[in-house]
């Protein structure tokens, strides 16, 4: 459930106020980025890093967004007291209006929404099955992956409703069977004391992932290898979790056949994780 109130171009409305014209162009041709950001007790987690992440993806699509990130930064913190909210999810969309019903997009305006809703930070959680997705990615050289973009995410969607049953999401291989992450979070593997993880070749490159990496892997004094995986690999290693925003860290119990066995690594960087978002700080 989403909240009452959204951010439009720079005014707050109620949410069942807006409307939508069935020929706005990012509609039709997938053109549209988006963002996702935490709250945890009124604390925005990393607000400034998504916020530029928003802006790079708004480039590759060539939006406009005539705000700061210290504008956007701060429409977070407003959205979240007119709606009465501590622990949130805010979404940030930017898509072309409805000015040309061709892919050219001539004359279309950038808009900018934000949303929010209710998403409390969450206790341990049952680990995820994940099948392999019908769909492959395609090469770099074919998608924008570092955008965030809803043309990434509609293989996704496509992916997650095909899952086999008893599955909780996917995992993406490339099309050299190497993985790439999930519907929607990053993946990593444990052997041992350390970690590896996929480049981000064809995966976004999530915020909670370089979390993960700079911050909460120092702290544990692991290391961490960044690198193709491939599928035929995944049998060697002893753990695996999913990293993302909305999905924080939660450990992989099986992919496919393969099964693996819970880590006290995945239970030390989600105590780690919980510990760092949960900070009582000011914006």
């Amino acid at each position: 459930m989403i909240s009452d109130i959204a951010w439009a171009d720079g005014s707050f409305v109620r949410c069942d106020e807006m409307s939508l014209s069935p020929a706005t162009h990012s509609l039709s041709y997938g053109t549209s980025v988006f963002e996702g950001i935490r709250s945890y007790g009124g604390n925005i987690f990393k607000c400034e890093d998504h916020v530029e992440r928003l802006r790079r993806s708004a480039d590759v699509f060539g939006h406009t967004v005539p705000y700061s990130n210290a504008d956007l930064t701060n429409l977070c913190y407003e959205l979240l007291k007119v709606n009465k909210l501590a622990d949130a999810y805010i979404k940030f969309l930017v898509f072309y209006d409805d000015s040309d019903v061709s892919f050219k997009a001539q004359g279309c305006s950038s808009k900018v929404v934000a949303i929010a809703l209710p998403f409390p930070s969450k206790s341990a959680s049952e680990p995820y099955r994940l099948a392999t997705a019908t769909w492959r990615r395609a090469p770099a050289s074919c998608h924008p992956y570092q955008a965030k973009t809803s043309s990434t995410y509609a293989l996704s969607y496509l992916s997650y409703h095909q899952k086999a049953v008893g599955y909780d999401d996917v995992i993406f291989l490339s099309t050299t069977d190497t993985v790439c992450e999930s519907s929607g979070s990053n993946v990593f593997f444990i052997k041992g004391d350390d970690l590896f993880t996929p480049t981000t070749d064809l995966a976004l490159a999530g915020i909670t992932r370089r979390v993960i990496i700079d911050d909460l892997c120092p702290r544990l004094n692991v290391s961490v290898t960044e690198r193709d995986i491939s599928y035929t690999e995944l049998e060697s290693f002893d753990g695996a979790f999913l990293c993302g925003t909305a999905m924080e860290i939660t450990r992989i119990s099986q992919i496919d056949e393969i099964r693996y066995k819970t880590s006290a690594l995945v239970g030390a960087l989600a105590t780690e994780y919980h510990n760092l978002t949960n900070r009582r700080s000011a914006p």
